[in-house]
């Protein structure tokens, strides 16, 4: 009977978490995870204080699946490029899990930190396949094999001269978590406008458009700032910037009032939307068909 190994919906798993369930099936793991976020996941997260909404929600995902598997996966991920950190929340998540748990499963926490150890993910992964009895080689060419499926594929939508182009900037499990976010891709398509976001641009055009700007610690936000900049500066730059952060989060206080001057700078419309668990939606269409009409508007001659 294979091992069952729980994989939280919730914060790097819309970032990685394609390539850790190919990683964990090809060790011979049966992998669950959670389903989509629903309001009774925020609800069970919402016992924490003093997090941002996005660890509330991994929270609430652990809620759901931990009575149902052998061990929880949360790797570690404390840097996972040089000179960069992630979020420090995300670093503390497993200890924040043991702390408000009393019957958690073995969670398998390997630390990654390329900051220190640029061989760094290669050890956790002969170390997290240990975990599972197998050995090194066996571990390194599971990877390998699942590094493959790593890039998720994306729709791709017919771009009209006349539509408007909007920059959705933010952090992947904010922006394709349809219950945090309120399904906002999705609602701005139906408004008639070409939606881009931080996933559209590659790590190389972000790094190299923020190369003469501020330095910036966290890798998140180094790459949501880049992407902006590229938008915002390429020979048709978007129509205007929408900035979707998550309240209390601090690395994104910093991170959107940068982009913020640099679109008044270039005459780029820009809106920040601030969400927790008590966002109105009603609100929320409000403030997004006000921003695309405005946009409109600024078209007419």
């Amino acid at each position: 009977m294979s091992v069952r190994i729980g994989l939280p919906r919730g914060l790097l798993y819309y970032q990685y978490g394609t390539v850790w369930e190919k990683f964990l099936h090809e060790l011979g793991a049966e992998v669950v995870i959670s389903g989509d976020t629903t309001k009774a996941t925020l609800d069970h997260g919402s016992v924490l204080d003093e997090v941002c909404l996005p660890v509330k929600v991994y929270f609430g995902h652990v809620c759901d699946l931990y009575k149902e598997v052998d061990y929880l996966f949360s790797p570690r991920l404390i840097s996972v490029s040089a000179r960069q950190y992630t979020c420090p929340k995300i670093i503390g998540m497993t200890d924040m899990l043991r702390s408000n748990f009393k019957k958690l499963p073995p969670i398998i926490d390997t630390n990654v930190n390329l900051r220190q150890n640029q061989y760094s993910l290669y050890q956790a992964i002969v170390s997290l396949g240990r975990t599972l009895g197998r050995g090194p080689i066996p571990s390194l060419y599971a990877w390998y094999s699942a590094s493959k499926y790593q890039k998720q594929q994306r729709i791709s939508y017919k771009d009209e001269p006349d539509q408007q182009r909007i920059g959705l900037i933010g952090h992947p499990y904010i922006l394709n978590d349809r219950q945090i976010s309120m399904n906002v891709i999705n609602k701005l398509r139906k408004f008639g406008c070409v939606v881009e976001t931080p996933e559209d641009v590659s790590c190389h055009q972000s790094t190299a458009a923020v190369k003469d700007w501020k330095r910036i610690f966290w890798s998140s936000s180094h790459h949501m700032a880049g992407a902006a900049l590229v938008l915002m500066q390429r020979p048709r730059p978007v129509d205007g910037i929408i900035f979707i952060t998550s309240f209390s989060c601090g690395p994104d206080t910093l991170i959107g009032e940068l982009i913020n001057r640099r679109a008044q700078s270039l005459n780029i419309p820009f809106m920040l939307l601030t969400i927790d668990e008590h966002t109105a939606e009603a609100g929320f269409i409000t403030r997004l068909e006000a921003f695309t009409d405005m946009l409109s508007r600024r078209k007419k001659p």
